[in-house]
């Protein structure tokens, strides 16, 4: 509980330094079809990459620890190293047909974009290269730092990059390629804190035979396994973007800024979750307490919906103050600040549904029931998707919106069903 509290403490002044971040960025570029073309850029080079990583890291996690207990920190070492080589060379491989099929997909994602603002997200993808690469070494890196419990460090290690964003967009004034250097820089900057942190411990041997080459196996089998599931969870930014691409000039920034604070709370509260109750849910398991963890499921799930619902609604009364603090200067005028508002007003409330979900994930996690989540993540994105859209076209940004958080209660109650499901005698 104390990893976990302080763990939340640190990603909070990190969230804090990260919305700072945002308001710098806002009042430079205000909302717009520059902000829109950087931002698009951004999903749709990140998307590659967060589908292969995030699917690595989790399998990554699990096989580190093994190579530590097997064959002490000298295997490790050796195993990141060639784990780390076989990212590249993946990431490699998928940038060349991702490129490849760019102009296929800005025609796509940016169907209501002009040729001229096509051009310039291609440009700002070609430009953020090297940040698709460091993004997907410091997966790796912060899934050793995980592997090893340092979760403070792993809370804290992220605020370089807002921190180097602030300072060169403030010294060097509006210019996106100022902003995309200065993002590359900063995750440049955690790559380098990361790596010295974990080359400590590394260079101890327990004097057995180092066995990495057998877990890079496994890791290069389980990544494959997961990354379906990452590639449907991965597709939802990119579809949003889609769906926002058509709804108007300053859409998509506009909603860029109303997401962040829904997320930061997201990610602040699900993380505090998801620290404490794996390891409680796979120990329960271990020692054959299923039927007390259901009932623990089912109590904990429905505290967590009353308290997400509650916070939700407090950020629901806060949201003008809040987008005027934060945002409401320089470029970003008044006008803006009302319609990000209600933006950020619909956002708000996927809370309840995040976060019940959330520990329903942790709870099939637990289980070890890996077909059943990717299964059900390919049940529920489209769904939410068509949500979505649906909506959008009722009501426009506002709309697409509202549709996150109606497919964020919906998945919740699917996978909460799930997750109660008697599971089959023999789970793999």
């Amino acid at each position: 509980m104390r990893a976990a509290a302080g763990f939340a403490a640190l990603t909070s002044v990190v969230k804090a330094v990260a919305f700072l971040k945002e308001a710098v960025v806002a009042s430079a570029f205000g909302v717009g079809s520059s902000m829109d073309s950087y931002l698009m850029a951004l999903v749709v080079i990140g998307f590659p990459c967060l589908v292969l990583a995030n699917a690595a890291q989790t399998v990554f996690v699990r096989e580190y620890v093994r190579v530590v207990e097997a064959d002490g920190e000298a295997a490790a070492g050796r195993f990141l190293r060639d784990t780390v080589l076989g990212l590249l060379i993946a990431l490699t491989a998928l940038l060349v047909v991702w490129v490849a099929l760019l102009p296929a997909t800005l025609s796509v994602v940016g169907h209501g974009m002009s040729s001229r603002q096509r051009t310039l997200v291609s440009a700002n993808v070609w430009r953020l290269t090297p940040y698709y690469y460091l993004s997907g070494i410091n997966m790796l890196g912060y899934g050793v730092l995980q592997a090893r419990k340092a979760f403070l460090r792993t809370a804290l290690i992220p605020i370089a990059t807002p921190l180097v964003i602030m300072g060169l967009v403030a010294a060097l004034g509006a210019d996106l390629r100022t902003l995309i250097g200065a993002l590359t820089l900063g995750t440049g900057a955690e790559t380098a804190l990361i790596f010295v942190l974990t080359a400590t411990g590394q260079g101890r041997s327990s004097g057995r035979a180092p066995q990495a080459p057998r877990g890079v196996r496994e890791f290069a089998w389980g990544t494959l396994i997961l990354v379906p599931a990452t590639l449907i969870y991965g597709l939802l930014p990119v579809i949003e973007q889609t769906i926002a691409s058509g709804l108007g000039h300053g859409a998509i920034s506009a909603l860029g800024y109303a997401a962040k604070l829904p997320a930061t709370l997201n990610s602040l509260l699900t993380a505090a979750v998801a620290v404490t109750i794996l390891p409680y849910f796979s120990q329960q398991l271990s020692r054959g307490n299923e039927a007390g963890c259901r009932r623990f499921l089912v109590r904990y799930a429905a505290i967590l919906a009353l308290a997400g619902t509650a916070i939700a609604a407090v950020a629901v009364v806060g949201s003008a103050p809040f987008v005027r603090f934060a945002f409401q200067r320089g470029e970003f005028s008044a006008q803006n600040t009302l319609v990000v508002t209600a933006l950020q007003q619909a956002y708000l409330w996927q809370l309840p549904g995040a976060l019940v979900g959330n520990v329903a994930i942790r709870f099939i996690a637990a289980q070890g029931r890996y077909r059943l989540f990717t299964a059900a993540n390919m049940l529920m994105a489209p769904i939410t998707a068509l949500l979505q859209w649906r909506l959008s076209v009722v009501w426009g940004a506002a709309g697409l919106a509202l549709g996150t958080s109606v497919g964020a209660a919906f998945s919740a109650m699917v996978f909460l069903w799930l997750a109660l499901r008697p599971r089959p005698e023999s789970v793999r």
